[in-house]
């Protein structure tokens, strides 16, 4: 019986996969589909005459093309492959992190983070990532930064222009920087913007860079972070920095409450 789900039934097949894959890049004739997958002349066209019948694939004069459907599965088959690459690159980072902090519509995008280091702290070293972050925001004129944890070191380091934003977390504000002795936090900086949000992540985005830290499944926050240079990357830090403005209170409305 077939499958109701025309991506898993494309899915479980390598040759109806790659026939796919291949027509997402360019419909073609038969001979042409025949050179560009690795599969027998007989099995290509099975394959083909299954994934027509299934409403995958249609014919025209010209050769054949990915119907409507069918370019939703095939993009959707590379969404999956997106995701088992991000994962596979490091295991270990995404069994042990809450990804669930994220909104879901930018969750679902993680692999836009492309090629992507996690730093982590060395072992017996007090001061962590502190010193890293700091050296990558220092290096650039302008940044935005999610900060749900205070570091003086970050909020001394943080550029002070108008090409620059920050977001702290409420519970910066409440429980720290309302206490110091040199006031509260809006004072600090004359011309980049700061608001105040409930945000349980943590990011940094500048035109080269993002830097992600998300919490472990307790809540916790090891000292562990997302590194990319990708454009994609930075892309979806910008958007994603851009969901949590406006989100945020400004600081002065949040301070007068």
């Amino acid at each position: 019986m077939a499958s109701d789900s025309l991506v898993r039934y494309v899915g479980s097949s390598t040759v109806r996969s790659d026939v796919v894959d291949a027509l997402c890049e360019r419909p073609g004739p038969t001979d042409v589909l025949l050179a560009a997958v690795d599969a027998s002349e007989s099995a290509v066209y099975e394959a083909l005459s299954n994934l027509d019948d299934r409403g995958v694939v249609t014919e025209t004069p010209d050769g054949w093309r990915l119907t409507g459907a069918g370019r939703l599965v095939g993009d959707t088959l590379e969404r999956q492959r997106a995701t088992d690459r991000l994962i596979a690159a490091n295991e270990t980072y995404w069994e042990r992190h809450d990804t669930s902090v994220l909104p879901q519509s930018f969750r679902c995008r993680l692999p836009e983070l492309g090629a992507y280091d996690v730093k982590e702290r060395a072992e017996h070293d007090l001061m962590g990532l502190v010193p890293w972050v700091v050296s990558k925001v220092e290096a650039v004129e302008s940044c935005e930064i999610v900060s749900p944890m205070y570091h003086r070191e970050y909020q001394e380091v943080m550029p002070d222009n108008a090409d620059s934003r920050l977001v702290v977390g409420r519970q910066v504000v409440d429980d720290v920087l309302l206490e110091m002795d040199d006031g509260p936090y809006s004072r600090s900086y004359e011309e980049t913007p700061v608001r105040v949000s409930s945000v349980p992540f943590a990011l940094g985005v500048s035109e080269e860079w993002v830097i992600l830290t998300l919490p472990d499944h307790d809540g916790d926050w090891p000292d562990a972070k997302v590194f990319s240079t990708a454009e994609t990357a930075v892309q979806w830090g910008r958007e994603l920095f851009d969901a949590v403005w406006q989100d945020g209170t400004p600081m002065a409305t949040y301070l007068s409450e």
